[in-house]
Order: C-alpha cells, then structure tokens, then sequence
C-alpha cells in the first residue's frame, strides 16, 4: 500500500481537502484532538497553510492516494519552546496498519534534519494508543516523560537521532 501512496507538502488548493479529511478522521479515532476543527472555514485553512510554509519551523504534508489525501503530518513549533517541533500524523482508518504512519513520520523526520531550524523534535501520544507508540519507538523516539490530559495518560516522547 505504502508503495502506492505519493507524499506532498501542502498548499492552500489543498485546504479543503485537508478540513474533509480531518474533520472524517476525528470521527474515526479518539486520539484525533483538533480544537475548533468544525468552524475552520477553507479560507481561513488556505491563509493557515500559507503562512505555515513561509517559515523553516512548521510543515504540513499529506500523504496522497490518487488525489486522496488518506494521511497528514505536520511539524509544529511550540509556543513555551520555539526550537522544538510537534509531531502530528494522522491516518484514515481504513489505512491503518498499512505503512502510511511510518512513511508520514519518516518524511517528517527528514524535513527536520535537511530543511527544519528546529533543535527537537516531540510529540505527545496517547498511553492507550499502543500501535502509534511502537510506530514512535520503530522511528527513535523515546519517552521523556508523562502527563494527563482530559483524564488520560499521555506520553511525551522526543526524536533521538
């Protein structure tokens, strides 16, 4: 499946799209917490896409099936510490356990290293999520931490090279 899926950076067209598959997506699992998600319009999505691709800190990819988008990854500066990046990846469920995660991850990871200002890389992940976490541990990171967030356990993990 995995061979058969394209990877791009996201633009403004895409928007739409992207609010679609989202909005579908936190339907599908309880690890998906996007604040705000049903009153995003597409112009306010096509101006937040812009502005993320004219800085070296934040990405936006989505992983494509034919002109689907089926996955999305993004890099996220974080406010309280500006030389980390959050990790984001989430995958349609009917794509789950196909190698789209791990693709999304990698290609994350690679923007970090080749084209990214940024020192770190995180990510949060919910403790009952077991198949994302060995996805993480697969691709090197590593826990740092805990916390709990809306009565769950999180984990708190961070990229080692």
């Amino acid at each position: 499946m995995a061979d058969q899926v394209t990877i791009k950076l996201a633009t403004a067209d895409d928007a739409p799209a992207v609010l679609d598959f989202l909005r579908q997506a936190a339907t599908e699992s309880d690890a998906v917490l996007i604040p705000h998600l049903d009153q995003v319009t597409d112009d306010q999505e096509r101006q937040n896409i812009d502005l993320i691709n004219r800085f070296d800190d934040c990405v936006i990819m989505l992983a494509m099936l034919g002109s689907q988008p089926i996955g999305i990854v993004t890099v996220m500066a974080q406010g309280d510490r500006p030389t980390a990046g959050e990790l984001g990846v989430v995958v349609a469920k009917n794509y789950w356990r196909n190698g789209i995660g791990r693709l999304l991850v990698e290609e994350a990871q690679y923007w970090f290293a080749t084209y990214s200002s940024l020192d770190s890389l995180v990510l949060t992940v919910f403790a009952s999520n077991t198949p994302a976490i060995a996805l993480y541990q697969r691709c090197h990171f590593v826990q740092t931490g805990t916390t709990v967030e809306d009565g769950r356990n999180v984990l708190q993990m961070e990229y080692r090279r």
